[in-house]
């Protein structure tokens, strides 16, 4: 029997310390060599684009598929199969899989480069993203104090008011990228600009940029000078970085990083941030796994089977069993 897991039903499931200990089981099965990730399939129409990442990791295997309609957003589809039988498990409804996922893998590549954490934080975006980021760090870093900005003043004091009463920090809505930038030791990017948002050099001395957009060739969010202060870059995925963003092909391109300088997430050490270079900055870039979306599934679907919670829809796939 198949299993279907709603929106509603994975909000019910999940809180973000749920999405950071399944980012951290995703890496683990990558440094075990449990898994499987080959690259994802793009299809361009003239509408937006279909886009599915198979991967397996553990007991499980599957993909994600992802739908963009221009002028009318995204959908997004999570199919998880045992490996053991090839049995369609479960499906889910994976917007709230991939921003839970996202935010928590942030949060650990930030753990990462910078693990004593920070009270202070500077994010630019003020969308649900920004929003999953920053409850992420709430709950994983002793926050205390937050700027943040976004192209529109009534969102970002929006965003500030609501976000500072909800989770006990205070918030700044500041007025341009570089009064959080230039006074931030962590700065978190969240936009979906086509151009870059900041300018390399107002980043405070020594900074740590995580940086979650631009997760397609035709968008950026960080500038090739970020990129020319890089003393390490640090990545989810090489392969899917090299291919998707644009922030890191402009930068490859333009001579600012070398392609095989990115190190994955998997096989970082302490001694990649410590390597000696006039580069100050440590630079995290993300577009996101099917390795991560299945990671936090699985334990997903196994606290919804304790729990009663879903809706079952049959055995919609048909078996035609072996001879």
């Amino acid at each position: 029997m198949t299993l279907h897991l709603d929106s509603d039903v994975i909000k019910e499931l999940c809180d973000e310390r749920i999405a950071y200990d399944a980012a951290q089981l995703a890496l683990t099965g990558q440094r075990e060599g449990r898994f499987a990730l080959p690259a994802r399939i793009d299809v361009n129409v003239p509408s937006g684009f279909f886009r599915a990442m198979p991967a397996a990791l553990g007991d499980y295997m599957g993909a994600k598929i992802m739908t963009l309609a221009k002028g009318v957003g995204n959908r997004y589809l999570l199919l998880v199969y045992r490996q053991d039988t090839g049995e369609l498990l479960a499906t889910l409804d994976a917007s709230e899989v991939t921003r839970l996922r996202t935010a928590a893998t942030t949060a650990l590549a930030g753990a990462l480069l910078l693990p004593a954490g920070t009270s202070v934080l500077g994010l630019v975006g003020t969308g649900f993203e920004a929003e999953g980021h920053l409850r992420a760090f709430a709950d994983t870093w002793p926050l205390q104090k937050v700027r943040v900005y976004s192209r529109s003043a009534d969102k970002r004091a929006a965003f500030a008011t609501r976000l500072s009463r909800e989770l006990g920090l205070e918030i700044e809505a500041v007025d341009s990228v570089a009064d959080v930038t230039n006074t931030s030791p962590v700065t978190v990017l969240c936009t979906k600009a086509t151009e870059p948002v900041i300018e390399g050099s107002t980043f405070a001395p020594g900074a740590v940029v995580l940086s979650i957009g631009s997760t397609r060739p035709d968008l950026r969010e960080l500038d090739d000078a970020t990129f020319a202060r890089a003393r390490a870059v640090l990545v989810d995925d090489p392969a899917s970085v090299l291919a998707e963003s644009g922030d890191v092909r402009s930068a490859i391109a333009g001579g600012a990083i070398d392609a095989d300088a990115l190190i994955p997430m998997a096989q970082w050490t302490t001694a990649d941030a410590e390597c000696a270079s006039e580069r100050d900055l440590l630079v995290f870039k993300s577009v996101g796994t099917a390795l991560q979306d299945l990671a936090l599934a699985a334990i997903l679907i196994k606290s919804a089977v304790e729990r009663g919670l879903g809706r079952e829809i049959g055995e919609i796939t048909e078996l035609k069993a072996a001879k």
